[in-house]
């Protein structure tokens, strides 16, 4: 089976997802290419000698993450270029860009190839402009026709894709022998209800038994400091001047408190401006880019997320598979990560973002609570390793990959 993968996200979870999905599809007997952009992430050569390595094909084309008409018509072009000249089984696209581009060019280039978007967070259901956020919804109606299989990654994307998406979008395209029964189908009959699966992220569980050990000395960080730790690209969506604006007054009560804040972004300097304004400056340790995050969640007491939008993020995955206590705002699918068919308190804290008050008060009554700190750890590892093991992803979207080829 000959999978294009089609990625412009090489940062994030996204980039996380690729790296941890396609070795192992390739060691299941998959040929594997990745067309991706080199833009984004300044590791991107570092990850693609290692998806080399394990027979990925890796092939580069310029993308942007915005709108821009010479790029994207220049990349449109390229990939439809590949699909022609490589003629894949199946077209796998990878967030946004990557799925407007990627079913543009199985339009023009491939159309009966079966093609699986994982959207993994839809531009529509964040909290961009309201503008943005209309023209990514039309986009993905319009563009759901030609979309054979959508691969959610939490139960909260799925219910977005059919309510925003499917019903309104056209009929599908119809497959020999599916059944497809036209306009009236959509939303209601089998042959679109069947178009999206959930499969949740998934964590190498052993990746962590290997990972080189940190020192809090290597932060300047010392024994004695109280560090809440949150991971992820400085930006509006993680929203970590929430866990700024909250730092002076958990370091009240809990004075040796300091907030490690990993990843760099375009909102660094607004947040160290908002840090030296409430005077919080010495309380934080700010990494930048890092080449791998995974070693420093053992130097963390609780790991916060206060973000504005989620998909199936790993940086909560990576915390609970390294037996940290976790706040986090409950968005996406970040409750279905922590809580066990609804329940609250499972395997972590769920504080909605911009509750400043509440957030101070989790973090301080965590601070002062090691026991529940440790439980919440425990549960949360024994969860990651029943629940979200890469095996388990990767099984499942074989499936969907075989399901797509009966279809034809």
């Amino acid at each position: 089976m000959k999978i294009l993968h089609i990625l412009e996200a090489t940062s994030g979870g996204t980039r996380r997802h690729a790296l941890d999905l396609l070795p192992v599809l390739q060691a299941r007997g998959a040929a594997c290419d990745l067309v991706a952009s080199p833009a984004r992430d300044p590791y991107f050569a570092r990850d693609a000698d290692e998806l080399r390595a394990h027979g990925v094909v890796v092939h580069e084309v310029a993308m942007t993450r915005g709108f821009d008409p010479r790029c994207d018509m220049d990349a449109l072009r390229q990939i439809a270029a590949h699909l022609r000249r490589h003629r894949p089984d199946i077209i796998h696209c990878h967030s946004t860009k990557a799925g407007v581009l990627g079913r543009l060019a199985k339009l023009v280039a491939a159309p009966r190839t079966p093609l699986v978007y994982t959207p993994h967070c839809l531009a529509f259901d964040t909290a961009l402009p309201l503008p943005q956020r209309r023209a990514a919804r039309w986009l993905e109606t319009l563009l759901a026709p030609l979309t054979t299989h959508f691969i959610a990654v939490s139960r909260h994307e799925e219910t977005v894709l059919r309510r925003a998406v499917l019903r309104r979008a056209s009929p599908c395209l119809p497959a020999p022998g599916s059944g497809h029964q036209g306009a009236s189908c959509i939303g209601k009959n089998s042959c679109c209800q069947s178009r999206v699966s959930v499969i949740h992220n998934g964590l190498d569980m052993a990746a962590f038994d290997v990972l080189p050990p940190m020192s809090r000395a290597e932060l300047g960080l010392h024994q004695s400091d109280f560090v809440i730790g949150c991971f992820g690209r400085l930006t509006a969506q993680k929203n970590q001047a929430a866990l700024i604006r909250a730092l002076p007054a958990v370091r009240r009560d809990v004075p040796r408190a300091r907030l490690l804040l990993v990843g760099g972004g375009e909102d660094e300097e607004p947040l160290r401006r908002l840090a030296r304004r409430l005077n919080v400056e010495s309380g934080i340790v700010w990494t930048g880019e890092v080449a791998e995050a995974r070693p420093l969640y053992a130097l963390c007491d609780i790991v916060a997320q206060p973000s504005r939008w989620e998909g199936c993020p790993y940086s909560i995955l990576e915390a609970m598979a390294a037996r940290r206590a976790i706040v986090a705002a409950p968005a996406g699918g970040v409750p279905e990560l922590l809580c066990d068919s609804g329940a609250s308190d499972t395997c972590g804290t769920l504080v909605k973002a911009g509750r400043t008050t509440e957030l101070v008060a989790q973090l301080v009554a965590l601070a002062g609570d090691s026991n529940k700190r440790e439980r919440l750890g425990e549960a949360a590892h024994a969860r990651v390793e029943d629940d979200f093991r890469l095996e388990q992803m990767v099984t499942k979207t074989v499936r969907v990959y075989e399901q797509v080829m009966r279809s034809l």
